[in-house]
């Protein structure tokens, strides 16, 4: 959980704050410049204003937002505290501080920030939220509940503390109350429904048996859909007749894996004559993932790929004699992309074995970190041809059924190769997603996903050196 650098709070653009006019002038054309996002002539007037008014703890606060906005995280941290040492009391300053000092994965900081910030302002309830994120991220849970509690009493009708409460809740195997807790994410949209669930006039489904067809509603992201996808094998037993929308990305899959399913992409809508009653797909969490037993007794197998892919990825990865293995190290996240993906410099260790194969499964525009990464070892990070790992993601999962294991990041793909039944290792930062939830090593979602965890924030030290010691084993296995 991060905070949002477009939650900042700016100052007001018709307030007179320094002694001098010319400075005022400079930060309120500024501050223009700041609202249409450019950045640079923002700096440049806020820099002018100092000119004339060095003291203009405002001007320095503005720099730091422009900074910020802008992606220079540590310089913006800079700008806020020499407005912090001008003008202790501005409760923005400090908010604002404790936004910047998040986004340089520095929690322990900015909790600092957060609580200078309500000393000054009790009922900044963004302050209040991202303190809470904070102490979320140290894994400090109890700190975090109460703060979220607090948050709950001040704003009321904001679902939001609920939701964030529940999944420390399903973290801690406290699946009742956090499943329940993890309903009030739909009402204000945090889980993202697919279109179309928010304007329904059927009824939605409470979990009993009923004669009709019910439409499940996918949600949130490819690996979200996959993850609550591994429950339809428990709804099938009770509801024969069910309707899913998943991402087109994911059509093949899930009509593969459920032919008795009616399959639609997000995009198309299902008429409203063919279907009685409705519910999100992770809501079937609170129906049959109640209790840990639960998650055991699984009657999820494996999802089924589109075959001629199959074939023809087989044949290409058969010509690859000795130890294939599938890796992904990168997330684009906004939010958390930063703390999951791993550096270059990682990368480079985990695949400078020899007699092993590298095979590239990661999606999105990384070809400049493989070309870093044969620098630095001399190994190339192989790519099959002839296929796209950001769209294809049946392709994506015909890659990995002809690895022999999978080293990926907690990123869409680690549920795909985890539901597909492979060995995966699931590398995992120090506060990872609650599904993931607390001090385990075997997924409890996938039976055959191990869950490797920094024991630092931020400090993938620990996590490389097991890895590098199971593959040097595994190097001497191969190489006898």
């Amino acid at each position: 959980m991060e905070n949002k650098v477009g939650e900042l709070k700016f100052g007001n653009t018709k307030q007179i704050i320094s002694i001098n006019n010319l400075a005022d002038n400079y930060n309120l054309k500024g501050l223009k410049y700041l609202e249409n996002s450019d950045f640079e002539n923002a700096i440049t007037c806020f820099f002018q204003a100092l000119n004339y008014d060095n003291n203009y703890a405002h001007a320095y606060s503005n720099i730091g937002n422009a900074l910020l906005l802008k992606g220079n995280y540590d310089e913006a941290v800079n700008m806020f505290l020499d407005a912090i040492n001008l003008d202790q009391n501005n409760s923005l300053y400090h908010y604002n501080l404790g936004v910047a000092l998040t986004q340089c994965n520095d929690n322990k900081g900015a909790v600092k920030a957060y609580k200078e910030c309500l000393k000054l302002d009790p009922k900044n309830l963004k302050a209040i939220k991202y303190l809470g994120n904070c102490y979320n991220n140290l894994k400090m849970y109890s700190e975090a509940l109460k703060t979220y509690r607090k948050w709950e009493k001040i704003d009321p009708l904001n679902p939001e503390p609920s939701f964030l409460q529940g999944q420390i809740h399903i973290r801690h195997g406290r699946f009742n109350i956090g499943w329940n807790l993890y309903e009030y994410g739909l009402k204000n949209n945090i889980r993202k429904p697919f279109d179309g669930y928010y304007s329904e006039k059927k009824s939605l489904w409470d979990g009993k048996t009923f004669s009709g067809c019910l439409l499940v509603y996918g949600e949130q992201g490819i690996g979200d859909q996959l993850n609550f996808g591994t429950l339809l094998p428990e709804l099938l037993e009770q509801q024969k007749n069910v309707i899913i929308k998943v991402n087109e990305k994911l059509v093949d899959i899930f009509s593969n894996s459920f032919p008795e399913i009616q399959v639609y992409p997000e995009n198309i809508k299902v008429p409203e004559n063919i279907y009685d009653k409705y519910i999100s797909l992770g809501s079937l969490c609170k129906f049959y993932r109640k209790h840990t037993n639960k998650f055991v007794n699984s009657k999820f197998n494996k999802y089924r790929l589109n075959n001629s892919k199959e074939l023809k990825i087989k044949s290409i990865l058969s010509k690859l004699k000795g130890f294939k293995i599938g890796i992904s190290w990168h997330s684009f996240s906004e939010k958390t992309g930063k703390a999951r993906s791993l550096s270059t410099d990682d990368l480079a260790k985990i695949t400078e074995f020899k007699n092993i194969h590298f095979v590239n499964i990661q999606y999105g525009n990384v070809l400049k970190q493989v070309k870093e990464v044969k620098l630095l070892n001399g190994k190339d990070i192989l790519r099959v041809p002839y296929t796209d790992l950001t769209q294809d993601i049946s392709s994506v999962g015909s890659i990995i059924n002809n690895c022999d294991l999978i080293i990926t990041i907690d990123n869409t793909l680690a549920h795909l190769a985890s539901s597909l039944g492979k060995p995966v290792w699931v590398l995992l930062p120090y506060s990872s997603d609650f599904r993931w939830m607390e001090d385990i090593t075997p997924a409890i979602w996938y039976k055959n996903a191990t869950l490797l965890r920094q024991k630092k924030e931020n400090d993938w030290s620990n996590v490389i050196d097991l890895v590098c010691h199971a593959l040097g084993k595994s190097e001497i296995n191969i190489n006898n």
